[in-house]
């Protein structure tokens, strides 16, 4: 068997022989912000990067933040039943708390231990989503360990315009939104209504009882925006989205026994004001202040009551963003603090600060291109951290680049994991983390092809121990993968295809780290025709063990899922989608359900 360096460096000289005679130059580059905190064109950076834009969002047919993730490369995910439910995302194997999530630059990580809070966030308002793989502390502090995905809302437009969306599919799921957007030079705004409920599936594989029964998600929600430009380069606004509903889960005894209808109640809600000021023809200053709060009340048979738990991350940024004789420079203060309450459940007062300086250069010479970072942090628990990256890139040829980066990162132990009564343990140590990667980026005219080389190692790493029954830094981790993408258009016909390969493992026990499959595979083909525009999509994800002792192996599968859209006119477009054509029975939690085959057909109305 291939050794792990020989296989990646195997993928990386294959990309090198790549038929150059395929591609064109590049005329429209996208623009992103998340890899270098500042507007980058997509061909200039250094980092893996994803953008899901707009029209990308809505070409897939996916009703949920959750679904269109889980298909990208770089991410596994694992969910505990349906819509709502207990969701992961395992950004190059990290655990879900080790990546940073940001809706609009406010952090949205929580201490729910449920997965990511972005399970509860609506399409509907999403502007486009970034995607950044790899450690990314330097830029964004604490949590960012397996990268960054960040949440971009939709703003106001000039003139006025609204836009409608409906539609039904499997288990009476049913979902509708509409806004309205509209401004002239000085103002812009934009207001929306969302609503996505579902009859769902039993969550539980074998169940009884109550737990028989059908878990029902309800998610209903709006955002509101508002934007004043007094004159060219300045503007002030706020921001505000807010979802509530119910989402049903079962007990989880195996075999299930459930006698009670266990569910959470949820309310998420994020704003922020902000100003942006031109202040010279070189130097722009963003001054932000947003909060991001995380509501859940839980009911089950041991507190049919419900128990409940709110977490508030508040979020000040002063960020100055300033063009130099040779790249730009990035300088910025900011401070975080997250509180949790109800506090009677945790042994100590339960919040934490953080006091945080970053700079940063991003530059280009002739063939060269670098980004330096590094942030200083100062954490009420845990005192000063320091962490740095340093990438550097090299266009070979017109169409060929190769580029290389080295990045450390840490993750303060959460709020739950210090201080909970019955399971904290203020003695904790801070995750820590050193990255190398490197890369071959292929791009001409509308032809991209990639390998990324990454290795990860994460010390202090903190899990749940048996024998305490307590959070424990118990062991080091190793992650080590390659991922290779492509992307083409020929003609009317579009192509994308990923292959993920990734050694996620405990290098104290040499076990495989649970949940996070060896290979993962994605082919998309699309076309369009007149007014039809469809595709297919297969997935493929290889097998994996439930628990980081490798115990509980689910098997690996495959999954068929089908796009349609036909316009009916430059406004009004009937869409489609068919997930798992196959009805394919597979896990990604063992025990719990995935849903099998499911349709969903609406309706959009979108002025051009």
């Amino acid at each position: 068997m291939q050794s792990r360096p020989a296989l990646a460096a195997g993928a990386l000289a294959l990309l090198a022989v790549f038929p150059q005679t395929v591609f064109a130059d590049s005329e429209t580059p996208v623009v992103v912000v998340t890899a270098t905190r500042q507007a980058t064109r997509a061909n200039e950076l250094l980092s893996d990067v994803t953008v899901i834009d707009r029209a990308a969002i809505e070409a897939s047919g996916q009703a949920s933040i959750t679904d269109l993730l889980a298909r990208q490369p770089g991410i596994q995910t694992s969910s505990s039943g349906g819509p709502g439910t207990a969701t992961s995302f395992y950004v190059r194997g990290a655990r879900p708390e080790q990546t940073k999530v940001l809706v609009d630059g406010v952090p949205l990580n929580s201490v729910d231990l449920s997965g990511s809070p972005l399970r509860f966030l609506s399409l509907a308002d999403v502007e486009r989503i970034e995607i950044l793989r790899g450690p990314a502390s330097a830029l964004y502090g604490a949590d960012a360990i397996g990268g960054v995905i960040q949440i971009f809302t939709r703003g106001g437009t000039q003139g006025l315009k609204a836009d409608a969306f409906a539609g039904y599919g499997t288990h009476n799921t049913r979902q509708a939104s509409a806004g309205l957007s509209g401004g002239n030079a000085q103002w812009r705004f934009r207001v929306e209504g969302n609503h996505l409920s579902s009859d769902g599936f039993s969550a539980q594989k074998h169940a009884s009882n109550k737990d028989a029964d059908d878990d029902g998600y309800r998610n209903s929600g709006g955002a509101a925006s508002l934007s004043f430009l007094p004159a060219k380069g300045h503007e002030l606004g706020i921001k505000f989205r807010q979802n509530e509903g119910t989402t049903h889960y079962d007990s989880g005894n195996t075999p299930a026994n459930g006698t009670f209808d266990d569910r959470v109640e949820f309310e998420t809600q994020q704003w922020q004001v902000f100003t942006r000021n031109l202040l010279t023809e070189s130097w722009t200053s963003k001054l932000l202040y947003g909060e991001a709060i995380d509501y859940q009340k839980s009911y089950s048979s041991w507190s049919p009551d419900g128990d409940w738990l709110r977490t508030k991350n508040s979020q000040t940024t002063w960020q100055n963003d300033i063009k130099l004789p040779l790249g730009t420079a990035l300088l910025a203060v900011e401070r975080l603090k997250q509180t949790a309450t109800p506090d009677d459940n945790y042994s100590a007062a339960a919040e934490q600060t953080t006091d945080s300086l970053l700079a940063g250069w991003t530059a280009n010479y002739g063939a060269h291109r670098w980004q330096l970072s590094g942030r200083h942090d100062d954490h009420s628990e845990f005192g000063e951290k320091g962490t740095y990256a340093l990438a550097y890139g090299y266009q070979l040829t017109e169409t060929l680049r190769a580029q290389a980066s080295y990045g450390t990162a840490f993750k303060a132990p959460s709020l739950y994991q210090l201080f909970d009564s019955w399971y904290g343990n203020a003695n904790l140590k801070p995750e820590e983390a050193k990255n190398r990667e490197a890369a071959l980026i292929w791009e001409r005219g509308e032809h991209m092809v990639s390998a990324t080389w990454y290795l990860n190692k994460v010390e202090n790493l903190i899990d749940y121990s048996f024998s305490s029954s307590t959070y424990e830094n118990i062991s080091n981790a190793r992650l080590e993968g390659v991922t290779l993408t492509y992307a083409g258009q020929f003609g009317d016909w579009s192509v994308r295809t990923a292959y993920d390969w990734l050694d996620a493992r405990n290098e104290d026990t040499d076990l495989q780290l649970g949940r996070r499959a060896r290979d993962k595979a994605t082919l998309a083909v699309s076309r369009r025709w007149g007014a039809w525009d469809g595709g297919v999509e297969w997935v493929g994800v290889g097998r994996r063990y439930n628990t980081n002792s490798e115990t509980g192996e689910m098997g690996g599968y495959s999954l068929v899922n089908l796009t349609a859209r036909y316009v009916l006119s430059k406004e009004v477009s009937i869409e489609g989608r068919i997930n798992n054509l196959f009805d394919k029975d597979y896990e990604t939690v063992r025990g719990y359900n995935t849903g099998g085959f499911n349709a969903f057909v609406g309706v959009r109305y979108q002025p051009k």
